[in-house]
């Protein structure tokens, strides 16, 4: 699976190396991250989605500058072909599963801002990097739902299908 290098939007108090591609840690500056993206097309219901992640590797700066220098990487670069093979995984858990782990955060509508629950229970995210060959594969919770409209492209295929089914 192809991931590609992104290099960071710059902001404010903020400082970021290696051309853009690290951003360090404001609490811990010895430290930083590079962000990572993938693509890839799922398919809900017939309906074909591509769906988009990103994910952060993480270490000492001196570490991620290292890597980063060694493959040649730049903004665009495949981190898996030139790296290693890895891919992004997606794991989500409701609040009371979570235990005290870190590095999770709420999972949010990204059109509205809502933050979305599961049985009422406000459901958590994160993203991981990790090797191709991992056992470790995305765990997605379905939110409860105001509205039970479907996806208005799903709708509108499965509208389709039926016309098509009574001709």
């Amino acid at each position: 699976m192809k991931l590609n290098v992104i290099k960071w939007k710059e902001k404010p108090d903020t400082e970021y190396s290696e051309d853009g591609l690290v951003r360090k840690n404001t609490s811990k500056p010895e430290y930083g991250s590079m962000m990572l993206t993938s693509s890839e097309v799922t398919i809900t219901r017939g309906f074909a989605n591509t769906r988009k992640k990103i994910g952060f590797v993480s270490g000492t700066i001196e570490e991620l500058a290292e890597i980063i220098t060694k493959h040649n990487l730049v903004e665009g670069s495949d981190f898996s072909a030139l790296v290693a093979p890895h891919r992004i995984v997606v794991i989500e858990k409701v609040q009371s599963e979570l235990n005290g782990e870190l590095g999770y955060s709420e999972k949010m509508n990204p059109k509205t801002g809502q933050i979305l629950s599961k049985d009422g229970e406000v459901i958590y995210r994160k993203t991981e990097v990790v090797p191709q060959g991992s056992d470790i594969v995305d765990v997605l919770i379905t939110h409860d739902k105001e509205d039970e409209a479907a996806d208005n492209a799903v709708s509108e295929f499965e509208k389709n299908a039926n016309v098509v089914a009574e001709l």
